[in-house]
């Protein structure tokens, strides 16, 4: 039977060297990370210092490294360069850049740039912020939805019903009022069941091209009512027209047809009168 302070012996003699081998081994894998956590920031810092400068060629290499460096870091360079002013074709780089990076962080600059002078500049900010998930993205977009220009407030209203801003509803009705029928398609997306009669009633002020794909929109949505849906297809069938007939067809073909719904039955129903 072997000694027991021999064993430990043993023990101690074979274990030391091991774990004199495994600390180095352990330490040598950790100094790649760490390098290239100081690589990263480095070429952040550089790309920075290129975009700071005034020419145009620096400029854009700059803003080409920082999207691609992922890092948050690169929005706060980005943000300062913007407020100091650029011409128009590296500002629209300068907003594609900070939407790649899609970091919060931009949220505040993004927000300014809804108030620039060219309206083109202010739509490529709301694509931007909603790459980003910014703060307060909700309350800008409701205020560009007055926008003098209607891109910006088609962007404007199609941004709150992907951000399903449900705060933001009534601005959509009211836009939609005035003609942003880009809201029509947002409300569908957000509205309560409750709220769906009152989008569905815009039907007789807003040209059917318009307010078809709302239409879609709720009659695909599991929790609307099945009788708001049955009031969608009677007010279609009652418009009577070559467009209301197409969309009811169109939409009878993506209905089952083994154990029919009632919306089913419904829309069958008004495609044969209206073919008559």
């Amino acid at each position: 039977m072997a000694h027991p302070l021999r064993t430990t012996a043993l023990v101690l003699f074979v274990w030391v060297p091991v774990l004199g081998l495994v600390a180095p081994s352990y330490a040598r894998a950790q100094q790649p990370r760490h390098a290239a956590r100081g690589r990263g920031s480095a070429a952040v810092d550089a790309a920075a210092r290129r975009i700071a400068t005034t020419d145009a060629a620096e400029i854009r290499a700059g803003l080409e490294e920082l999207g691609v460096s992922a890092s948050p870091r690169a929005v706060g360079p980005i943000a300062d360069r913007i407020r100091r002013g650029l011409p128009p074709e590296l500002l629209d780089l300068a907003i594609d850049t900070l939407g790649a990076l899609g970091k919060p962080e931009a949220g505040p600059i993004l927000i300014e740039l809804l108030d620039h002078r060219r309206a083109s500049a202010r739509a490529k900010a709301i694509a931007a912020l909603l790459a980003c998930h910014a703060r307060g993205a909700d309350a800008a977009l409701s205020s560009a939805l007055s926008d003098p220009d209607p891109r910006v407030r088609g962007a404007a209203a199609t941004g709150i019903g992907q951000l399903g801003a449900r705060s933001s509803l009534e601005p959509l009705f009211v836009a939609l009022d005035r003609g942003v029928y880009e809201a029509a398609t947002a409300i569908a997306q957000i509205a309560e069941p409750a709220e769906v009669p009152r989008l569905v009633a815009s039907m007789s002020r807003v040209p059917f091209d318009a307010i078809s794909p709302a239409l879609s929109e709720l009659l695909a949505r599991a929790n609307v009512p099945e009788s708001a849906k049955l009031d969608v297809v009677a007010r279609v069938q009652a418009l009577g027209t070559v467009e209301a007939k197409t969309f009811l067809d169109e939409l009878l073909a993506t209905l089952p047809v083994e154990r029919p719904t009632p919306l089913r039955r419904a829309v069958e129903a008004a495609t044969q009168r209206m073919a008559r």
